[in-house]
């Protein structure tokens, strides 16, 4: 069932579905789904890659999986063209990597009751190309 105080839900597209790993894909349908993981405007966070922060790509890949190492994970998902790395460090999701959707009250993938943090200030582009 959609989140009422998101609004809608996000989908791995068919490409993330196809190209990458069990674990990446979960990767990416935690970093779409989790509130922690989602900007103001509901759309995933750029992560910072090179971070002790709760909100970073380690964090992220940690919460999937405690065993998985963050680095082979950004390298599948930075290979496949599923992420960017910014200038700053930070990660960027493609939008190629997910869609609007409804998720299903028995679909495993549904938002998490997590809370955003206060005082995030990193913002994604509303498209995958520099202006």
């Amino acid at each position: 069932m959609t989140n009422p105080e998101i609004g809608h839900g996000w989908q791995p597209t068919a490409l993330v579905i196809t190209l990458l790993s069990a674990s990446a894909r979960e990767v990416v349908r935690h970093w779409i789904s989790c509130r922690r993981f989602l900007d103001g405007n509901n759309e995933p966070t750029l992560l910072p890659m090179a971070s002790s922060d709760e909100a970073g790509f380690s964090a992220l890949v940690g919460q999937v999986n405690q065993d998985l190492a963050p680095a082979v994970i950004f390298n599948e998902l930075l290979r496949k063209g599923i992420v960017e790395q910014h200038d700053s460090g930070c990660l960027l999701l493609r939008r190629s990597a997910y869609v609007p959707g409804t998720p299903q009250e028995d679909d495993p993938f549904t938002f998490t009751q997590e809370q955003p943090e206060a005082g995030q200030v990193l913002r994604r582009r509303r498209n995958d190309f520099y202006d």
